[in-house]
């Protein structure tokens, strides 16, 4: 075979293997960018479900957990009151600490805490244990246990009146709604509106007018 057959030969090897370089260097990625793992699945960007009641609950809980840190600086700069059944003293107790709650929070207003979000949802809660026959026997028990007493106009920070009794909340009532910490406790007032009252203070912190209809 002659010099210049062989040397066409060699260029004709040549020529494909350069064509094979060039596209591999072709499909690397372009500088920023980075090659995908093929072992790893392409993750898929999707918005994550919303639920609304959550959402309403996380509101609420972080207005009252507001709410008990305050009260419960407070209580500390008070004068620790030994264990005591004198009614006198536990009233002293109660408004001293009622009323630098006042202090903290002058511009409270009804819905700081129950919301009319809270609230909405809150009747949505306790409406199944309002219906039927565990629903009338329900009311029955609040109607006997307030009594004829006369109508109250809720207000906030407001000492829980001495003239209303301090009506013990359904269970059904209490078990459908969301737990509270020991600082604050559910009462019912005139027979029909839900209230948040702090227990070492004995004030309305706030209240849903028409929560049981």
């Amino acid at each position: 075979m002659s010099q210049l057959s062989r040397t066409f030969c060699a260029w004709a090897l040549l020529v494909p293997l350069m064509a094979c370089g060039a596209t591999q260097r072709s499909a690397k990625p372009v500088t920023g960018e980075t090659a995908p793992d093929p072992a790893t699945p392409v993750q898929k960007a999707t918005a994550a479900p919303s639920n609304p009641d959550s959402a309403i609950l996380a509101d609420f809980n972080a207005r009252l957990d507001n709410y008990i840190k305050k009260q419960r600086a407070l209580a500390k700069q008070s004068p620790d009151l030994k264990e005591t059944k004198n009614p006198a003293d536990i009233k002293i107790a109660a408004d001293t600490l009622a009323a630098k709650i006042r202090m903290a929070r002058p511009t409270a207003q009804q819905g700081d805490i129950f919301t009319p979000q809270v609230a909405a949802l809150f009747r949505r809660l306790m409406y199944p244990q309002l219906k039927g026959t565990e629903g009338r026997e329900t009311k029955q028990a609040l109607s006997e246990e307030d009594g004829e007493v006369a109508q109250i106009n809720l207000k906030m920070n407001a000492r829980w009146p001495d003239s209303e009794p301090l009506t013990t909340t359904p269970p059904n009532i209490l078990a459908a709604l969301p737990q509270l910490p020991m600082d604050v406790e559910y009462r019912i007032s005139n027979k029909r509106h839900l209230v948040l009252r702090d227990v070492d203070a004995n004030i309305i912190v706030d209240y849903i007018y028409n929560a049981i209809r």
